[in-house]
């Protein structure tokens, strides 16, 4: 399966297997990697702020019919591609029961947690389909809203979901691109957003910037 024809949600946090002999030689040739391993394992994985990203994890080494990774490697390589570098790579998927058994994907798993443990508030909205007409296809925490006002033309920019309040249905983001009109609202300040479902406009919409207030409420 060629990585950029499979859903982020098959992506995220799963297993695949590198066949392609073709792609593990760019893969060594980018990481200037001098074991010719084949396949490669590998673990995909979100990256709050830069998106689908694939970790390689090197070969699987058998040993007395025990499967394992190459500890000395692991702990010498972080080797990570970005979407743009792995959209075209054949991915083989590796059911997740089977890859707990090779030893060695424990320690991956938490070391990957690192990229899920701080944005607990938020990953729920990863598994939220009426955000996907707005969500950004591969830095997927990333959503394009709606600013609007009496004075001004509706707009679009872009902002990151940091936090979802389940309770009342809102989302906090920080604003990433600059609007072109004075709505007093700028790049890198912390706003508020709420999904609205009307017949002219069915998505993220700007309700107000942060209130610390609002923000410390469980």
């Amino acid at each position: 399966m060629i990585a950029n024809t499979i859903p982020f949600r098959d992506l995220d946090r799963k297993w695949f297997l590198l066949e392609n002999k073709k792609d593990i030689k760019r893969i060594n040739k980018l990481f200037h990697l001098k074991k010719k391993g084949y396949p490669l394992l590998s673990f995909c994985y979100i990256d709050h702020e830069e998106g689908i990203s694939l970790r390689i994890l090197g070969t699987i080494e058998v040993e007395n019919k025990i499967a394992s990774l190459d500890q000395k490697y692991l702990d010498s390589h972080l080797d990570i591609l970005r979407y743009s570098e792995m959209e075209l790579l054949d991915l083989t998927p590796v059911p997740d029961e089977l890859a707990r058994k090779i030893k060695g994907t424990d320690t991956v798993i938490e070391e990957m947690n690192q990229y899920y443990d701080p944005y607990e508030k938020m990953l729920s909205t990863r598994q939220q389909q009426k955000l996907d007409e707005s969500r950004d296809k591969i830095k997927v925490d990333n959503v394009k809203f709606l600013l609007l006002d009496r004075t001004h033309r509706n707009e679009f920019v872009i902002g990151r979901i940091e936090e979802y309040q389940e309770e009342k249905d809102v989302y906090y983001a920080e604003v990433l691109t600059q609007p072109t009109q004075d709505f007093q609202v700028n790049i890198g300040d912390y706003v508020w957003l709420k999904y609205v479902d009307r017949p002219n406009y069915k998505g993220l919409a700007f309700m107000k910037k942060e209130q610390s207030e609002m923000k410390t409420e469980s």
